[in-house]
């Protein structure tokens, strides 16, 4: 029995993209833990590759089942999947293993997940970037020839590393104190009986202010923690109000801030 056409595109795809990974951890400035993770990615591949080019598919019925990945190859991609997760600035997406299995199921390749910048200047490069990723998919989607995917797997591994980059340069940006939410000031008061209380404390003391909750039955609005954890105090802005704990009383004044500006 011979191994399906589509096998034989995915390790193709498989090989493709391994020799994308060796490429980019030549470049200079690499680290030596991005340099490791490439070269295991393009190892593990390889792996996927041999799975899809040797394994013969299962028949049922005396039909050749074709859009199966068989199971070395799909242990592999998974792994290097995890690898490509935790070094994002490799410039692999999460579930970049799409690219190899998308011609044996027949199915869509997805766009990364966007960065959603705060900026016009942010959201049009990254629309850039996804526009040409759709348009690439599109063509990988009815392409046969081994070096037009070629061409196209490496364009698209390009303009996935633009997106990692951006993905820095949004992180770098956000992290400078100008670019930093202010914090409202926030005053101490006794906790209100009532919203006109509240409204009364806001009129004398100004825009933000904080007090104890008593019956601390609500989790603190941060999603830091792997479990919501009790709030101590609610953080008011104008009368929007978050809840919050000790530790996250800073970031509450800012979300209240902006959930006014939202809504009020």
């Amino acid at each position: 029995m011979s191994i399906p056409p589509k096998a034989l595109a995915a390790a193709h795809r498989a090989r493709t993209i391994a020799a994308i990974a060796r490429t980019r951890a030549t470049v200079p400035l690499q680290t030596a833990t991005s340099h490791d993770a490439l070269w295991k990615i393009a190892n593990l591949l390889d792996a996927a590759a041999t799975a899809f080019e040797t394994e013969h598919p299962d028949t049922f019925n005396g039909i050749t089942i074709t859009n199966t990945v068989p199971v070395d190859a799909w242990l592999a991609l998974a792994d290097a999947e995890r690898i490509a997760a935790a070094n994002p600035t490799l410039g692999f997406p999460p579930m970049f293993g799409q690219y190899v299995t998308a011609v044996v199921y027949g199915s869509e390749i997805e766009l990364p997940p966007s960065l959603l910048p705060g900026g016009p200047v942010l959201i049009a490069k990254e629309g850039d970037l996804f526009a040409r990723l759709f348009a690439v998919h599109g063509h990988l989607r009815v392409t046969t020839g081994e070096e037009i995917t070629t061409a196209l797997l490496e364009a698209a591994f390009t303009l996935h590393w633009k997106h990692a980059l951006l993905a820095a340069s949004e992180r770098v940006s956000a992290a400078r104190p100008c670019n930093r939410p202010t914090v409202p000031a926030v005053v101490e008061i006794p906790a209100p009986a009532t919203a006109t209380a509240l409204s009364r404390a806001h009129a004398e003391h100004g825009p933000t202010v904080t007090y104890g909750l008593k019956d601390r039955r609500l989790p603190c609005f941060s999603s830091e923690h792997p479990a919501p954890h009790t709030a101590v105090r609610m953080v008011s802005h104008l009368g929007a109000r978050i809840p919050t704990c000790e530790q996250h009383r800073e970031a509450a004044a800012v979300a209240a801030r902006e959930l006014y500006d939202l809504h009020g």
